[in-house]
């Protein structure tokens, strides 16, 4: 089970207070949960103080009673941004990933590299800017973890390979896997998560289960929107005071 508790990590930014402003929520194991908001709204910086990556975090983020730093092996952390080596290639990345964690799985890497026609031999560095994506995935989830914190995995991916590692997901996870996954392609996770938690403004916003919203005749757009408080008629301003004057 994950327990997150008055978590707070504060920035400031035009002398006002950003970042995350105080967050507490529990998730229990098996749940696959969306990380969702604008811009802005604090999902990365709540990821990365989960994870133990951040200086100066207040408040706590627990695993089965210990923070990430405690049982780093049963934590997988993922980001669009990449965590790999650019001079090393991807087969020699996966060698290092093995070599630093006992539950790197080297048979499954070499599956996830298959499935994303990513080539062992090339310089990670030397990669496009969605093949680092794909690197970053495979790596990932060839480690065989309990949680997995996903900020924005899709990142410079087409829609075709999103749907297609949706799928793979589906396919591989066991259900006793707990996922976290922050993204703003909402339609292609609408029917993987169990669970939306918005964040606005670094505040945890609202927390629904998605089968209510469905049974509601929502969907996680227009529940997202209207946490947020999205205008969807609010472009109709521009310009509008310069034609009254």
């Amino acid at each position: 089970m994950i327990e997150v508790k008055d978590l707070t990590k504060i920035y400031r930014k035009h002398g006002r207070k950003v970042g995350l402003l105080g967050a507490s929520f529990e998730i229990p194991d098996g749940q696959i949960v969306g990380i969702l908001g604008e811009n802005g709204a604090g999902k990365t910086t709540l990821l990365r103080a989960m994870a133990g990556l951040l200086p100066g975090v207040k408040g706590q983020a627990l695993f089965d009673g210990k923070p990430a730093g405690k049982q780093y092996e049963r934590i997988s952390y993922m980001t669009g941004e990449g965590s790999y080596y650019p001079n090393l290639t991807v087969g020699e990345y996966g060698n290092f990933l093995a070599d630093l964690h006992t539950a790197f799985d080297p048979e499954r890497y070499a599956e996830f590299l298959q499935f994303f026609a990513l080539d062992p031999r090339d310089r990670i560095g030397n990669l496009s800017t969605g093949q680092k994506a794909r690197v970053e995935l495979a790596s990932g989830f060839a480690k065989r973890a309990s949680y997995y914190l996903m900020d924005e995995p899709f990142l410079g991916k087409d829609a075709f390979t999103r749907k297609d590692f949706i799928k793979l997901m589906s396919g591989t996870l066991h259900g006793e896997e707990t996922i976290l996954i922050s993204t703003h392609y909402l339609d292609d996770i609408e029917h993987f998560i169990d669970r939306a938690l918005v964040f606005h403004r670094g505040e945890l916003s609202s927390d629904a289960m998605l089968d209510d919203l469905h049974e509601s005749g929502k969907t996680l757009f227009s529940f997202m929107s209207s946490c947020c408080g999205w205008d969807p008629e609010h472009y109709l301003e521009f310009g509008k005071e310069g034609e009254d004057a």
